[in-house]
């Protein structure tokens, strides 16, 4: 005997077969996770060298990040450079760069090149025979201004190497003072 089901039974299952499969869910992608950015360190510690070639006094506070390099002559001037190769420096603008240190705290006015350089320069008069002075004295570099976030440099004390190379920086400022127009005690603009 054939029983035949109940009518209800029949439209559950009726409507059961004409719906669709549920959609497959969504693909998940897994992605590696993003890698942070190398934080910028906040001071870094530079060790120096010094080099003396004809009438050019040349001294260099180096380490990876960050490298501040000192020029002093011809022209009874004394130029700085800071570098930041990875990062830090702008293209184009202006800045300061500054220095604390037991000896002094001072800062000039400066401007980066395309090449994100920062130079300044500051006559070899007594004020900057005084802080070249202080950055052999040891302390902290940093450039300051817009779009700046390359790390300060510590300096450290130069020690004899540095009181050395400082002889070579003394005979041009003494050579400055000597020739007319040469005044040590000119006024320092760079303030």
């Amino acid at each position: 005997m054939i029983r035949i089901a109940s009518p209800l039974l029949l439209l559950a299952l009726g409507l059961a077969a004409c719906q669709s499969a549920p959609p497959p869910p969504p693909r998940v992608v897994s992605r590696a996770p993003a890698r942070p950015a190398p934080p910028v360190p906040s001071e870094v510690e530079g060790a120096w060298s010094f080099s003396v070639l004809g009438d050019r006094c040349n001294a260099r506070v180096a380490h990876r990040e960050m490298t501040l390099a000192v020029t002093a002559g011809p022209g009874q001037q004394a130029n700085l450079s800071l570098t930041a190769p990875s990062r830090g420096l702008p293209v184009n603008r202006p800045l300061r760069i500054e220095f604390r240190g037991d000896g002094g705290n001072w800062q000039i006015p400066g401007r980066t090149s395309r090449g994100r350089v920062a130079s300044a320069s500051m006559p070899l008069n007594q004020t900057g025979e005084a802080r070249i002075r202080d950055l052999l004295g040891g302390g902290t570099v940093k450039a300051s201004g817009s779009g700046v976030s390359a790390p300060a440099l510590s300096v450290p004390d130069a020690g004899v190497s540095g009181r050395d190379w400082y002889g070579c920086v003394a005979r041009l400022a003494q050579g400055a003072a000597a020739k007319p127009g040469g005044d040590e005690a000119a006024p320092d603009k760079a303030s």
